[in-house]
């Protein structure tokens, strides 16, 4: 029996049918957003594409200009790093500003600001998944003596950077490992373009911390695949139980991991050996529990938060919250929930809650429900950017320079209402253009999912399928959730685009 093709079928079952339908609904966002495009910018950028066809077309006749690329790459590759660095500081510079959802609870708990919103005080109680994260950003500030909200929200945007940048460096390693340089460059530059250059580092919260998760784990397991390596399966264990701290749907990769390590020993026939198990098994779980077990104590006897265990919210609460609306947050539900104190009884009432929507919209009414959450989580290319409420407002920069300003003017615009600046959810008219570079993202995901069914390839589609299953079944509605998966999402639209400039060249290519 051939359980490797069994697996990539059924895998590929699920797959391929949310990624056209996240395809569908990426494209169907394009005519609205090419119409809030400046004028001035689409002949930019009609010219922009000629000047690249006309050089594409140039450097396949003249080699010599090819040669000399080659010669300078490094040179290429030193001054973009620096170019990038210099503009993440202008972002940060520009946009550091106030935030109206979750990252504010943070700082509030740190200073201990006083707010008459009624679930301030239970924060961590209704959440405790999100008290790793504060620990981090406590310490943050004990270390380096912050006196000021304004200086911690400057600081955790600074200390983004470096996770943002240090993740792209792990990503390009562990994909040259896992596949190959090409791919590895591919992988890295949609990040770069969907995420490194947009200002998502101005939002301190577990997003990008979760994006250093996965390529942790993809670095990890590009050097230690057979988990032979028992050092290296004790840091696995370690970045575990981070993830499961910081952001517990990041473990669905190592859930995807044992998955695929399963069906490919079948594969072959492997004797199982007890020993070697037993190894693995002590490795990573000396790994957790050194992480896992002090902060969890802490967690019940620390300074920072008082945290009540009976308040926490039920998984329930996220499903049936899920099922609302657009599959998103939902302040009813969670209001309801606050006031019910009892565990059990929370706990009765979502399930009561998710039996009603579900018999309310049916079998068929829930399939259509669930394409659209789909199209809601997976398609709008800016990941979210200015989704929640408040989401940022007042940046406190006063002494800007122009490309400072311009910044500004891009990303954010005056609320009539209030008074002040808030994040712009159309980026000045720009969101169109990272819009289009995730649908054609989405098409080259397609494009390696078809036909190939290697270890680590399988791996990647289990991780997807498993993360958009997540998303369907659980709180969602927004393209923000996306992020934590956006490492194996890039490393697989990477091996999209290579496969097709392969099949282009008639190069023979393998995904392993």
């Amino acid at each position: 029996m051939n359980t490797k093709n069994i697996s990539n079928t059924v895998v590929n079952l699920f797959l391929i049918p949310l990624l056209i339908i996240s395809i569908c609904g990426s494209i169907s966002l394009l005519p609205l957003l090419i119409q809030l495009v400046p004028n001035k910018v689409i002949i930019i950028f009609v010219i922009l594409l000629m000047l690249a066809y006309l050089g594409h077309f140039w450097a396949t006749v003249k080699y010599t200009f090819i040669k000399v690329l080659n010669k300078i790459k490094k040179i290429l590759v030193i001054v973009f790093i620096f170019a990038t660095l210099i503009w993440q500081t202008l972002l940060i510079r520009a946009l550091s500003g106030e935030f109206g959802w979750d990252p504010r609870f943070f700082v509030e708990y740190i200073y201990r600001i006083s707010s008459n919103i009624s679930d301030d005080k239970i924060y961590f109680s209704l959440y405790p998944n999100n008290f790793m994260l504060l620990v981090i950003e406590k310490v943050f500030q004990v270390i380096f003596n912050i006196k000021t909200p304004d200086g911690l929200i400057l600081g955790l945007n600074i200390l983004n950077v470096v996770i943002i940048d240090i993740s792209a460096l792990l990503l390009f390693l562990s994909i040259k490992k896992l596949f190959n340089r090409r791919t590895a460059w591919f992988t890295t530059f949609l990040y770069w373009i969907l995420y490194m250059i947009w200002p998502f580092a101005v939002i301190p919260y577990s997003d990008n911390w979760s994006i250093l998760v996965g390529t942790l784990f993809l670095f990890i397991y590009s050097k230690n695949q057979n988990f032979k390596n028992l050092f290296l399966n004790f840091c696995f264990g370690i970045i575990t139980a981070f993830a499961l701290l910081m952001k517990p749907s990041t473990v669905i990769s190592i859930i995807a991991i044992v998955i695929i390590k399963t069906i490919f020993c079948l594969q072959q026939n492997q004797k199982i050996k007890i020993k070697r198990i037993i190894e693995i098994a002590v490795s990573l779980g000396l790994g957790f529990i050194i992480l896992y077990s002090p902060v969890k104590s802490y967690q019940q006897h620390n300074h920072i938060a008082n945290i009540e265990s009976s308040r926490k919210m039920p998984l329930t609460h996220f499903i049936a919250m899920g099922m609302s609306g657009g599959g998103g947050y939902n302040a009813s539900d969670v209001t309801k929930n606050i006031e019910i104190r009892s565990p059990r009884k929370r706990n009765s009432y979502n399930i009561k809650l998710i039996r009603e929507r579900l018999s309310k919209m049916g079998f068929g009414g829930y399939l259509k429900f669930l394409v659209q959450k789909q199209i809601n989580n997976t398609a709008d290319g800016s990941f979210g950017w200015a989704a929640e409420g408040n989401y940022l407002y007042a940046p406190f920069g006063r002494h800007l320079n122009r490309i400072e300003k311009h910044i500004r003017t891009l990303f954010m615009n005056k609320d009539v209402n209030q008074g002040y600046l808030i994040a712009d959810a159309n980026m000045g008219g720009y969101k169109f253009f990272p819009q289009i570079i995730w649908v054609v993202a989405l098409v080259f995901m397609l494009f390696a999912t078809i036909g190939d069914s290697g270890e680590t390839l399988q791996f990647l589609k289990y991780t997807i399928v498993g993360g958009f299953v997540f998303l369907l079944l659980f709180e969602g509605g927004r393209s923000r959730y996306l992020i934590q998966f956006l490492p194996y999402l890039f490393t697989l639209s990477g091996l999209g685009i290579d496969k097709f400039i392969s099949k282009y060249k008639n190069e023979k290519v393998s995904i392993s």
